[in-house]
């Protein structure tokens, strides 16, 4: 079993399967797929990407800083004009797998700290 990135004692960091980690969730960025449908076409498990992520996000805390993001997690705001006759709710999906239903009329300032606070740190 090769070495992981970890922080469980006795367990060196492998740099070239933290870095193959860190460009296969650059691909899943670009890829514009569920994290199980891209699990699958790169042949790793949905936990392993989870965890690699989530040990990615621990390690370059300072990453996310700066308007320029364009990580995996990095969510994007764009403008939605809803036509006024709208009644049925808007759904948004973020990078992190997390749906949101929201209601016309909804209070924009919570959506936008809803999503600032699920969109996660970058790799």
């Amino acid at each position: 079993m090769p070495a992981t990135c970890s922080s469980r004692p006795g367990r060196r960091p492998d740099p070239a399967l933290r870095e193959q980690w860190c460009q296969r969730l650059l691909r899943f960025e670009r890829a514009a797929l569920s994290v199980p449908a891209f699990c699958a076409r790169e042949g790793v498990s949905a936990p392993s990407f989870y965890s690699w992520r989530r040990r990615l996000r621990r390690l370059h805390p300072a990453a996310e800083a700066g308007p320029d993001r364009t990580t995996p997690t990095a969510a994007r705001l764009l403008p939605v004009h809803l036509l006024p006759a709208a009644t049925a709710p808007v759904e948004l999906v973020l990078p992190s797998g997390a749906l949101l239903r929201l209601s016309p009329g909804c209070d924009l300032a919570f959506v936008r700290s809803l999503i600032d606070s699920l969109g996660g740190a970058p790799c």
